[in-house]
């Protein structure tokens, strides 16, 4: 390492200071660093955000040079941090760098309460319910969040894509409003009741992705799509559900198999590749941008099942209410 380079941090990476040692902690480990004070590590993480030299840092902190420029030279070892960014990204390097980002992600969400224990058969009958009232909803989110997608785009190519996109996706809610009706939940009712606060922020979340950028939008899709991109599990999960849930042979569950075949066919797990390969220039102040977004859009799906497992844990869905009191 240069004394001229300009480490930046390789997102995401977190700071946790204790007496004893430094820990950072990304998506995937919890890292313990000897050898420095925790303070001296901590302040070399926060004063890299300011983008300053290897030179710069030093001569910024109280601490041992010698020190300071080891912990520096072990961040990038460690790939916790690259020794200089780049000028500039191709759309290539991002959407194999967020592809990257959503296999572990997906580890973490689908390892929720809310799946596993509708994988097992532990879900009681009112978390099934919610979970397929606010997947509805979700799913018919869609002409609210894509379409809008759309209208943002000023690049005629990602635009075409997204329309193309919507035209695929704008009626695709009707299977699970077939599965809550075989299920014996009245579609009527759970429009009137509308959806739990926190369905409608993942939908916003998306549409404020769109806002930010458009290619923030294709990345927040292409976690969503890659969550449906091994089919084989997806038929799994919906083999369990059936096995656990449906006692009565209403066959609920069909309609919504038949929906991830039909996603399949259409192979919307490309999307997100289609739109960024062919791009040639990404400024990093941009790169960032769009990484940031769909982290947080990543953690608000989370809270998302949070707040599915919370709430219909203690409120089951009721038809007979003109309205429905949330927490």
């Amino acid at each position: 390492m240069q004394l001229d380079s300009r480490p930046i941090l390789r997102f995401p990476l977190n700071i946790d200071r204790d007496k004893l040692a430094l820990v950072l902690s990304n998506d995937t480990e919890n890292i313990s660093f000897g050898g420095i004070g925790p303070k001296v590590g901590a302040d070399v993480i926060e004063f890299l955000n300011l983008r300053p030299s290897v030179k710069e840092l030093i001569a910024s902190l109280k601490g041992e040079p010698a020190e300071i420029f080891e912990f520096l030279r072990i961040l990038v070892a460690e790939k916790l941090a690259s020794e200089s960014e780049p000028t500039f990204y191709t759309g290539s390097q991002i959407a194999n760098l967020l592809q990257q980002f959503f296999s572990d992600w997906n580890e973490v969400l689908f390892s929720h309460l809310l799946w596993t224990s509708l994988a097992s058969g532990g879900a009681s009958e009112a978390v099934l319910d919610g979970w397929l009232v606010e997947t509805y909803h979700f799913i018919r989110g869609a002409n609210a969040r894509l379409s809008y997608a759309a209208s943002q785009t000023v690049d005629l190519r990602v635009r075409d894509i997204f329309v193309h996109h919507y035209v695929e996706e704008y009626d695709h809610y009707k299977f699970f409003a077939e599965s809550l009706r075989r299920h014996g939940i009245g579609v009527d009712a759970v429009e009137r009741l509308r959806p739990l606060p926190s369905t409608s922020a993942v939908i916003n979340m998306m549409r404020r992705a769109a806002r930010i950028d458009y290619l923030a939008y294709a990345a927040c899709s292409g976690l969503l799509e890659s969550t449906g991109c091994d089919s084989s599990k997806a038929r799994s999960f919906y083999g369990d559900l059936a096995s656990h849930y449906d006692k009565s042979g209403s066959r609920f569950v069909e309609p919504m198999l038949n929906h991830v075949e039909l996603d399949e066919g259409y192979e919307h797990g490309n999307v997100m590749a289609d739109i960024f390969k062919p791009i040639q220039r990404i400024e990093p102040e941009r790169a960032n941008r769009i990484v940031e977004c769909v982290y947080q859009f990543k953690e608000t799906l989370l809270f998302w099942f949070d707040d599915i497992q919370a709430f219909y844990f203690r409120n089951q869905f009721d038809e007979t209410k003109l309205h429905r009191n949330y927490r």
